[in-house]
């Protein structure tokens, strides 16, 4: 997974959610987030998400009447 962090894939996904990025700040960010995510590999973690973090609050709010 670690391999995968690249700069253009940083910069793909910033353009994709609309976030403007200086020229060599998808270089810099990749840098960063790859010692973490070799770690969460190496330790085989996963993060599951049992709920979309946009539908939560429908969700509290659907079980707040129970």
């Amino acid at each position: 997974m670690p391999d995968d962090i690249l700069p253009e894939r940083v910069a793909t996904l910033a353009k994709a959610a609309r976030v403007a990025l200086p020229p060599d700040a998808a270089a810099r960010i990749a840098g960063a987030v790859t010692p973490m995510l070799a770690r969460f590999a190496a330790a085989d973690i996963a993060l599951p998400l049992e709920i979309e973090p946009s539908t939560f609050v429908a969700a509290q709010r659907k079980d707040a009447g129970r």
